[in-house]
């Protein structure tokens, strides 16, 4: 497939498209006017197609990070960005209202925001003229041929960063777009991939061997607040929960392609397995999507367990076995809390999510069998047995009891995830450095867009 292939394909998806982004940006705007820990997101339907009057400085670096675990991943690197150039305005969008969540609550630095631009040349050179960047940074695999076409055109530095060709990704976009993808992939200036499987995939497609370069994962170089570890001990003292076994579940999915059953109901099934050798043990369940929180509610009100909900500010008792944890932005808190922590997404056909949060806390990771949107990552824990995978809620109930009845088999899992963890850091400080050259000082002044 070419560009003008690809661009009137595109033409013809328009309204499909429009609906899709209005419908999402109207959900969202109707959450912020009832939620009060929603934040706005200005221009967000408009935004989409390069049209946003709010103010922007220009001549800065603009970050793109599709959804919720791409933006909370480079929350380092906004901070490592905003300390070596201070004065350098940053500017990130999101791909989905759930990462602009995350963006505009949590960004560590002062940024300026708005959802991407979708892949029209029109409204792809309406954004490009607001902010007028001296370099962009696309994340993980956020290829969009017409704004990397973009952006050669006008000579401005495109960085692909922390980029991953998952197995699936690569055969499709080998069958229907490998020339696309190839000739958008070629017009970077560094594409910083994170296992050897992925720039095996790249070099596959066609990239430029020279334009690689393996850097490693961006996920490993995490920050942990330093009040952390005391936030959750005196939550677990408020909770009276000193002494109980707590197991995290997060991220948790809905019913995925054929599958009619939800992994918060798995998460439950597994919970009162080990119940029964375990009879004060706690689950704190975190779902993956806000939009979701109220049919996960509705679940566990119908299940013959003991729920308190966090957002409606029950606290857990000696009773309680199951606590939703329905709110963004203490997911690291739920783990630090956690003497166990499964990651979800991998018990239903999803794919799996990050696992490096946990142990980098030094906490025993669990998972289902489905993980190959991280396929890499997983296999370096499988080697070094650091993750402990269960292929359904009963075998997932077994390693909860074998996990809460041996303190000893759980401290060794700890340290293994811990030490996996540990191998695989260092990649922020890599990628700084091999941006250096397209952020050389710069003697003309920003400006800001009126």
């Amino acid at each position: 497939m070419g560009l003008w292939l690809y661009r009137f394909l595109l033409f013809l998806a328009f309204p499909l498209i429009a609906y899709s982004g209005w419908k999402r940006c109207r959900k969202a705007d109707r959450q912020a006017r009832q939620e009060n820990d929603y934040a706005p997101i200005p221009q967000c339907f408009r935004a989409r197609f390069g049209w946003n009057n709010q103010p922007f400085q220009k001549g800065g670096i603009w970050i793109h990070a599709v959804s919720v675990g791409e933006t909370r991943s480079i929350f380092p690197l906004l901070t490592e960005l905003k300390a070596q150039y201070p004065d350098t305005p940053i500017t990130l969008t999101s791909g989905s209202t759930q990462g602009a969540q995350q963006a505009l609550r949590f960004a560590p630095i002062p940024i300026q925001h708005q959802m991407i631009p979708y892949d029209y040349p029109g409204a792809v050179q309406r954004f490009l003229d607001k902010i007028a960047p001296k370099l962009v940074i696309m994340v993980e695999t956020e290829i969009w041929p017409n704004l990397y076409q973009a952006c050669h055109d006008h000579q401005i530095p495109l960085v692909l960063a922390n980029a991953r060709i998952k197995e699936k990704s690569f055969q499709a976009y080998r069958k229907w777009g490998a020339r696309l993808i190839a000739n958008a992939l070629n017009q970077t200036q560094l594409i910083a991939s994170q296992f050897t499987a992925d720039t095996d995939h790249l070099v596959a497609l066609g990239v430029h061997r020279d334009r690689i370069q393996q850097l490693g994962n961006l996920k490993s170089d995490i920050h942990i607040p330093a009040d952390l570890a005391e936030n959750a001990q005196a939550w677990r003292k408020d909770a009276h929960s000193d002494k109980r076994f707590i197991w995290v579940a997060a991220s948790t999915h809905g019913p995925v392609k054929d599958s009619s059953t939800s992994e918060e109901a798995l998460m439950l099934n597994a919970h009162r397995a080990l119940l029964k050798s375990t009879p004060d043990a706690l689950l704190i369940l975190v779902p993956r999507h806000t939009d979701r929180f109220t049919e996960v509610a509705k679940l566990l009100e119908q299940s013959d367990l003991k729920v308190a909900v966090r957002s409606r500010g029950e606290t857990v008792t000696a009773d309680t076995q199951v606590y939703l944890a329905d709110t963004i932005g203490e997911l690291m808190l739920w783990f630090q809390v956690g003497d166990v922590a499964f990651i979800g997404g991998s018990l239903v056909p999803f794919g799996g999510h990050n696992i490096l949060e946990p142990a980098a806390l030094g906490k025993p990771v669990l998972s289902g069998q489905y993980h190959m949107n991280l396929q890499a990552l997983y296999d370096t824990f499988k080697d070094d047995n650091a993750v402990s995978i269960a292929d359904d809620d009963i075998q997932l109930g077994e390693q909860l009891v074998l996990f809460a009845q041996n303190p000893e088999q759980r401290q060794a899992y700890a340290e293994r995830a811990y030490n996996c963890f540990k191998k695989q850091s260092g990649a922020l400080p890599r990628f700084m450095d091999a941006i250096k050259p397209f952020l050389a000082p710069n003697p003309s002044q920003t400006t800001t867009e009126k």
